[in-house]
């Protein structure tokens, strides 16, 4: 499966006191939210940002749990093969996000609009359930395997659960693409009224920049399907944009990211920028001699995007 699919869409998470409002009235949609204070959208925000959050968190599960069936399905074609199994790694997923933020991802904050509530109540729990249908299943794959059932079976009922696993894992991503929709026009909304004020914007809009172009590059190597040839030129130029952004935008003045104590949070993010490029530098490097990329490969540039992801978080919260 690619990986683009599994990827949230970022949005800023400025956490902030809870102001409570009711935007029922008025405007419908993004526009609900034009007149919002800064509190008020900040508070938002932080809703939008917890459900980006479980998003981002539940993405190595997911892409996990696709590996695995692919190399499931192949082994129960010839289950005799000693190594048919080789290679399965256990998915694994901890709820930490719900359990530790006082905002539930269920109850949406009354901040937001009327039709945006309905929306998520009815959504969140439809995201949910889909994710958890999801491990339920391949927990039951995974108990078919360890108990060896396909020898009595020849394979049957796990080629079923394959077939079941992969539709509810496209259900998954179509309730999430959804979802993140309405999250990012909530988000972007909220954000615009938050950076007006804020003394990071120029480092928050920075950053941004940056991740997207780091996982616009990561789909660019996913898309190549194990050819590198295909992908050359594009990745070549992706990489030399990043690597002059990163060392324009390092480079900001640090005044106002001491005063508000982030500094330490912002070289930290272009730390980890920086290890990216020397990732994906010897990546490119190998795969020009070879003509092709592993999956190994982009497996490395997806993590490292991942860890971005995090220092990003850590500078907003």
């Amino acid at each position: 499966m690619n990986k683009k699919f599994l990827y949230a869409a970022m949005s800023v998470a400025m956490l902030s006191v809870s102001v409570s409002c009711d935007n029922s009235k008025g405007a419908k949609g993004p526009a609900a939210y034009e007149n919002n204070s800064v509190e008020k959208a900040s508070h938002v925000i932080e809703y939008t940002n917890l459900l980006i959050d479980i998003a981002n968190k539940q993405n190595s599960y997911i892409t996990r749990v696709a590996e695995n069936t692919d190399k499931i399905e192949k082994g129960l074609k010839n289950p005799s093969d000693h190594f048919a199994f080789i290679g399965i790694i256990t998915p694994t997923y901890f709820d930490m996000v719900r359990s530790m933020n006082k905002i539930k991802p269920e109850e949406p904050v009354d901040e937001l609009s009327s039709d945006d509530k309905k929306f998520f109540k009815e959504k969140v729990p439809a995201y949910t359930a889909s994710f958890k249908k999801l491990q339920e299943q391949y927990k039951k794959l995974s108990d078919y395997l360890k108990a060896e059932n396909y020898k009595d079976d020849k394979s049957a009922q796990g080629f079923a659960l394959v077939d079941s696993i992969r539709t509810t894992t496209q259900q998954l991503m179509t309730d999430k693409a959804v979802l993140m929709k309405k999250v990012n026009e909530i988000a972007d909304a909220s954000e615009a009224i938050v950076l007006k004020e804020s003394p990071l914007k120029d480092y928050i809009l920075a950053m941004k920049a940056d991740l997207k172009s780091v996982r616009e590059f990561v789909e660019l190597a996913e898309s190549s399907e194990g050819d590198y040839n295909a992908i050359k030129q594009k990745a070549e130029a992706a990489y030399a944009a990043l690597e002059k952004a990163q060392a324009e935008h390092s480079q900001l003045n640090q005044d106002n990211a001491k005063k508000e104590r982030k500094d330490g949070y912002y070289k930290s993010f272009y730390d980890r920028v920086n290890d990216f490029l020397i990732t994906a530098k010897k990546i490119m490097r190998d795969s020009a001699e070879k003509g092709k990329i592993d999956e190994y490969q982009v497996e490395s540039l997806g993590s490292s995007y991942d860890n971005l992801i995090s220092s990003y978080n850590s500078f907003n919260s």
